[in-house]
């Protein structure tokens, strides 16, 4: 998975965004008011993440506009459009709208984002070539002001933009006079920017888990779009992602981008206040106010990490601090787990780098994994993890090949999801809390950390319940709060909030085939687990029961709230779909006289579309109540006649026994009488 990322982003972007496949279809519309052409393609203003298409405003035809279709293999980022919509700023292309449409092309609901047009073109449209510098008296009011106050109005929001680059600018007034920044919503944060405009740390990571980050990110990012216009040129053409990111952990970034180049000494002061690699001396807003308005500093330059005093072999090179180790170990897993296993790294750290406290860190570690005597091979990756980590606290989370950030596990678990890869990796960081490892070397306390820390405990706790609502489905949508249900009962409508589940299942409804299985699945389930505001983990539990009457009651429960809350009042087609699916709870009932009745009255609600009434039908508490009550009123009354039969069969088979031995006793009697009779007469014959 890894390797197929950075695959992708060593394409360049220019190469990328202009290749546009042929559409054709019908326009589309967004929110009633805004129609998106679909035969009518805009190459020149697409972006990594979505084709550009052009759109009119019903009601001001004279507005210049374009959408983007975003890809629906990618999560775009709905909290930071959210942010932005009608955000106006000198440096920002204005986000107009956006939400969920029919797309004909893609034969599907695809995610649209509408924009202002900008009256001229990208600014750049390649970094291949060289291009037109901007010198230092210009840069300042035409860049360094409008994209400074851009990125002001958006930290404002609470968001971060990711995607600053020069070819990411574009000349809004079609005469130069301002420029903006373009798109940032399309897909995940970070995940189309070239490696040379991500920190040393981002730039470790697989492109789709870099995250949101911070402020100091697009600051970063700022500067080196800012260094590059001074040049007219790039200075990292020709080289690999893996030499560009080489290069700044040994050079620094100001001196991989810059290095001998001549500039104003003004240029230099702001260029090493951006550019540099520790965040929390990175310039930010007040810093580059001050420089702005005369006042000159001194950036401080981050310490560089000590060097060895001789090399770490690995792999046929050489390397000499914690970082440069790290990298190249994390890139070769299997390899790197014996040197750490014999000793090798902590040996290193103690005589070469004469760093005796990470030495005896990296020895306890390697202690407890060795001393792990159920699962070796766990406990060794793990062990690896935590090496990596206290070799360079700074970078990212990296395990077997993938690096991420925290918050970027997300997009990367739902990239995943959507291109059906194996899941088995992501599912072992969660299990083996990986995330944790990160969490406990980071030293002092972070809320944001904090926080992420807790999520990642809970995704566990959801991960080992397996039943329908918990899972890895759950995990995906804890993490991607704007993630659209990935059902397949919902067929191609985009659902990214709660309140649009059951119109959308209502629509499905009329396409679907198969009428034995109900409107639940265990992405709807996990849905409605992590957006639905209140816990309904126990009604979520109810789904996973064996008895279907019950499983299906929950169902019905869940729906029936939903509709109760949120609309709408009359669902038909979901309506019948539920009560296809009903017999089991109708089962339930003990009655033929009330099952009956519920088998007439359930059509009539159905053809109402109120699900609710359903329910209050079926979960009528003094219904069952009286039902259980004449249950047991008729078990007693069958207990009853039960016993009575018994009672006759037995008072039966004992009134024979009696006549038997009263008949026995008669016989006797007479039998006795008889004889006595006899001899009598016998002896009156005798003596007559």
């Amino acid at each position: 998975m890894a390797e197929a990322e950075h695959a992708e982003v060593e394409v360049e972007e220019e190469e990328r965004v202009e290749v546009v496949q042929p559409v054709a279809g019908p326009p589309g519309m967004l929110r009633d008011r805004y129609m998106i052409r679909s035969n009518h393609p805009i190459p020149e203003l697409s972006t990594p993440g979505g084709e550009a298409f052009a759109a009119e405003d019903k009601r001001d035809a004279n507005r210049a506009l374009y959408a983007l279709i975003c890809k629906p293999e990618l999560p775009p980022r709905v909290t930071v459009m959210r942010a932005l919509k009608g955000v106006s700023s000198p440096g920002l292309q204005q986000l107009v709208e956006w939400g969920p449409m029919n797309w004909a092309p893609a034969g599907r609901q695809c995610m649209a984002v509408i924009y202002e047009r900008p009256g001229g073109k990208r600014f750049i449209s390649s970094m291949k070539s060289e291009f037109k510098r901007i010198d230092e008296y210009e840069i300042v009011k035409r860049v360094i002001e409008p994209l400074t106050s851009a990125i002001k109005e958006i930290s404002s929001r609470g968001v971060t933009h990711r995607a600053i680059r020069p070819t990411n600018l574009f000349d809004m007034s079609g005469n130069g006079d301002r420029l903006a920044f373009g798109d940032c919503v399309s897909s995940p944060a970070a995940f189309d920017q070239p490696i040379m405009f991500e920190t040393i740390e981002s730039g470790m990571c697989t492109p789709i888990a870099r995250g949101s980050g911070t402020f100091a990110d697009d600051f970063y990012a700022l500067g080196v779009t800012i260094a590059l216009l001074l040049l007219g040129r790039n200075p990292c053409a020709g080289m690999s992602d893996e030499a560009v990111l080489s290069s700044k952990i040994q050079n620094g970034s100001y001196n991989t981008l810059i290095g001998e180049e001549r500039l104003p000494l003004a240029m230099i002061e702001l260029l090493r206040g951006l550019l540099c690699d520790d965040g929390d001396l990175r310039w930010g807003l007040e810093d580059i106010d001050l420089w702005g308005s005369g006042r000159r500093m001194s950036p401080l330059q981050p310490r560089g990490e000590k060097r060895a005093a001789r090399g770490f072999p690995f792999q046929g090179k050489e390397y000499f601090n914690g970082r440069e180790l790290s990298q190249a170990m994390s890139k070769a897993w299997e390899q790197a787990i014996p040197p750490v296993v014999e000793g090798k790294v902590e040996l290193w750290l103690r005589r070469a780098v004469e760093d005796k406290d990470k030495a005896n860190i990296v020895a306890d570690v390697v202690r407890m994994a060795l001393n792990e005597s159920s699962d070796k091979k766990s406990a060794t990756d793990l062990m690896l993890c935590k090496v990596l980590i206290i070799l360079d606290p700074a970078a990212p989370i990296r395990y077997k090949g993938f690096n991420f950030m925290p918050d970027g596990f997300g997009p990367a678990l739902a990239a995943v999801v959507a291109s059906r890869s194996d899941t088995r990796l992501m599912t072992e960081i969660i299990l083996r809390e990986v995330p944790k490892l990160w969490f406990g070397f980071r030293g002092e306390y972070q809320p944001d950390n904090s926080l992420m820390e807790t999520n990642f405990k809970e995704l566990r706790h959801y991960l080992a319940a397996t039943g329908m609502g918990f899972g890895l489905e759950r995990c995906l949508y804890e993490m991607n709060d704007a993630l659209p249900c990935q059902s397949s009962l919902l067929g191609e409508e985009y659902v990214v909030d709660v309140k649009e589940l059951l119109p959308a299942l209502n629509a499905a409804a009329a396409k679907r085939s198969d009428s034995k299985n109900g409107p639940m699945d265990r992405h709807i389930a996990a849905f409605l687990g992590a957006r639905m505001r209140s816990d309904i983990d126990r009604n979520l539990n109810q789904l996973n029961d064996s008895n279907p009457g019950t499983m299906m009651l929950a169902v019905l429960n869940l729906y029936a709230v939903l509709q109760y809350r949120l609309g709408p009042e009359s669902m038909p087609g979901l309506a019948g779909w539920m009560g296809a699916v009903l017999a089991p709870v109708v089962a339930g009932f003990h009655g033929r006289v009330k099952r009956k009745e519920l088998e007439k009255e359930i059509p009539k609600l159905v053809r109402k579309g109120s699900i609710v009434e359903i329910y209050n039908l079926l979960e009528n508490v003094d219904e069952k109540v009286r039902d259980e009550h004449e249950f047991h009123w008729a078990q007693a009354q069958y207990h009853a006649a039960e016993e009575e039969i018994k009672h006759i069969i037995t008072e039966t088979e004992e009134r024979a026994v009696e006549a038997d031995r009263i008949g026995r006793q008669t016989a006797a009697v007479t039998g006795i009488i008889i004889a006595m009779v006899t001899a009598t007469v016998t002896v009156i014959l005798a003596v007559f």
